[in-house]
């Protein structure tokens, strides 16, 4: 295979100071969970320079959108004097791409602009990419698989108190699969198991990680957010049935309930995801995913829901009632 020409994105950080920040930063490729992560570090190395809420945009591109109305924004001086950040998703779906030619040419030094592309570069001899990649404005995000994916795991852990081996890390990821967005959900899962331990066995990995990759709990969680009962009953059951236990079951539904509850509260103060989640002390995927969460969008349902996992705790204490039967009045309950 022809080794790439085009910039990596682990070399982002060299342009994640006030001093080297560029203009562009066009960010493509296949690992979406790598691409969103990029876009908030530049947006963590930025925001201290924007001076004005006004001067933050994020625009998720559909077929018919205009190119040049993006580019006009850019070009619009800042309210606050500061720097404008302006964020375009789905640059894949735009069908005037080399509209961008010209402002890659002569950028605004007061605009940083963030364009992210889902999927493979298919010609980078093409414009906009030749000129992009010519100027260092393009990274490239590989997958990463096998070794590769097991280091990033390893990395990962680190960076959140835990102290994985390179055994552990494979085991979880020949366990949970290749999907990083999935791996870290379950790294937030150990962290809330070890509480303030370091260290975690490949016991404790194999016991807490899905046993299968058809259901995880995060899988139950989503569809208790879309008030969807007969699906959640599905998967608590296939949970129970493939060993999981019901206080672990229980603990990571209150842990959803308690970050919604938390989530509700920031949004009315406008603060942007990233702070957030770190305000609650939850990973930023799992905080994005619970703003999916409509079924619960309400103080009714949410207290109702703290009620119903007061009684199932209850019950898994006092009562000889078994697993299933608790879990199932449990949702039975949440979703009255």
């Amino acid at each position: 295979m022809a080794k790439s020409n085009l910039q990596p994105i682990k070399d982002l950080h060299k342009y994640l100071s006030k001093e080297k920040l560029l203009p562009i930063y066009f960010i493509c490729g296949e690992d979406d969970y790598t691409i969103e992560n990029s876009v908030e570090q530049i947006r963590k190395t930025v925001e201290p320079l924007v001076l004005s809420e006004f001067d933050k945009e994020t625009i998720t591109a559909e077929k018919g959108l205009n190119l040049t109305q993006v580019i006009d924004l850019a070009l619009a001086f800042p309210f606050g004097g500061g720097k404008k950040l302006i964020v375009l998703k789905n640059f894949e779906k735009i069908n005037d791409k080399k509209e961008l030619v010209s402002y890659v040419q002569n950028p605004a030094e007061f605009t940083v602009l963030v364009v992210t592309s889902y999927g493979k570069v298919s010609d980078a001899s093409r414009e906009p990419y030749l000129l992009l990649n010519s100027k260092k404005f393009l990274f490239e995000v590989k997958n990463e698989t096998g070794e590769e994916l097991v280091e990033w795991l390893v990395t990962s852990s680190q960076k959140v108190g835990l102290n994985f081996s390179d055994d552990i890390a494979r085991t979880v990821v020949e366990i949970v699969g290749e999907d990083k967005n999935l791996l870290d959900m379950q790294l937030q899962k150990f962290i809330d198991y070890a509480l303030d331990k370091k260290n975690i066995t490949i016991d404790e990995v194999r016991k807490l990680s899905s046993p299968t990759k058809q259901f995880t709990i995060f899988d139950l969680q989503d569809a208790l957010g879309q008030g969807n009962k007969s699906k959640a009953l599905e998967i608590a059951i296939n949970l129970l049935d493939s060993g999981q236990e019901i206080v672990v079951i229980l603990n990571m539904i209150s842990k959803y309930i308690l970050t919604i509850a938390q989530m509700t509260e920031l949004l009315k103060s406008n603060i942007n995801d990233n702070e957030a989640a770190k305000m609650i002390e939850v990973s930023w995927y799992y905080y994005v995913n619970c703003k999916k969460a409509k079924f619960f969008m309400s103080d009714e349902r949410l207290l109702n829901a703290t009620r119903a996992l007061l009684n199932a705790d209850l019950a898994v204490k006092t009562s000889a009632a078994d697993s299933k039967t608790i879990l199932v009045l449990l949702i039975s309950e949440i979703m009255q």
